[in-house]
């Protein structure tokens, strides 16, 4: 029993160490299957099955591309399921932007709430169209954020 559970671990941290994620990459689901420690492998599959498709895009790109001049660092993005409701998920941008001397922290959601918010389902849909269409809003509003402050 104790070399599988070493065995276990073993292939954990090799599928983790091998990972193709984006490390400010936020994937929390609340499926059964992809929680806790032993969830992990199946976890980091699903999310490198969503980026993998190439719908959705690292907001870091866009960010520099529309504030070329600008020193961008994304901290976090991705998408987390809400402890209020577990079915409905929020999307996720968090971001530092510098201009010139001026420095600005872009924290923004999709949804403060899980009134109205995506399912799991809804966001991965065609390769991840929703979760791309949030993210771009997301960069939007800190672009226009970031804007204000030059």
């Amino acid at each position: 029993m104790a070399l599988r559970s070493l065995f276990l671990v073993a292939v954990l941290v090799l599928v983790s160490c091998a990972s193709s994620l984006p490390s400010n990459f936020e994937y929390k689901t609340s499926l059964r299957g992809e929680q806790g420690f032993l969830g992990r492998v199946d976890s980091v599959k699903s999310a490198e099955s969503l980026l993998a498709a190439g719908v959705v895009i690292d907001p870091a790109l866009a960010l520099r591309a529309a504030l070329p001049d600008a020193d961008v660092k994304v901290r976090q993005w991705g998408l987390r399921y809400f402890n209020a409701d577990w079915t409905r998920y929020q999307v996720v941008l968090d971001a530092d932007i510098g201009t010139g001397k001026m420095r600005t922290k872009c924290r923004e959601v999709s949804s403060d709430g899980p009134v109205g918010a995506p399912t799991l389902r809804e966001l991965r849909a065609n390769d991840g169209a929703e979760l791309q269409k949030q993210l771009k809003a997301l960069v939007t509003a800190c672009l226009l954020y970031a804007n204000d402050l030059t």
